[in-house]
């Protein structure tokens, strides 16, 4: 019996140590969870926890609706902003934020992430990058705009934070 007792007390701090291990692989960074949801004047307090990383990745996203998803992502301290096409419904956009981003002389980059996209005549769904290396106020200030005259929502929209 005292034998079978030692072994459990060894598995349980086995055990015990394993998630210990892997609950602080994150270095003591401590990672902030976001509001599930925002409005438009919240989004540059979501920038400050990109900026610092305590998002759990190096981007986060805002949607009210599915297809007016705009990304936010991290280069080096840096912000740029992305929309990915994944839907036949946010295909019109495409065309307004070429257009926004040549009105605004933004470099506008079209690339993939590899992601299939949920319609069909192409392998992968298409981002385009507005390359604005841009600090948190002035990429707040363009991801506002964007919503406000390219999807029009405006200051009262909610929307979901999405990683």
């Amino acid at each position: 019996m005292p034998m079978k007792t030692g072994i459990i007390i060894g598995i349980i701090i086995v055990i015990g140590i394993l998630f210990f291990v892997v609950t602080n692989q994150n270095g003591n960074k401590q990672i902030i969870q976001v509001a599930k949801q925002i409005q438009l004047d919240e989004l540059e307090s979501v920038m400050t926890h990109l900026l610092s990383k305590k998002l759990e990745y190096d981007f986060f996203g805002i949607t009210s609706d599915g297809i007016d998803c705009i990304y936010f992502a991290n280069n080096n301290g840096k912000i740029n902003i992305e929309f990915e096409v994944m839907t036949n419904e946010q295909k019109p956009y495409v065309e307004k934020i070429t257009e926004f981003a040549k009105k605004k002389n933004y470099n506008l980059i079209k690339t993939s992430y590899g992601n299939k996209p949920y319609y069909s005549g192409t392998k992968e769904a298409p981002v385009y990058k507005l390359e604005l290396n841009a600090d948190k106020y002035k990429a707040t200030e363009i991801g506002k705009e964007i919503m406000t005259k390219i999807f029009n929502k405006n200051g009262k929209t909610k929307f979901d934070v999405v990683p």
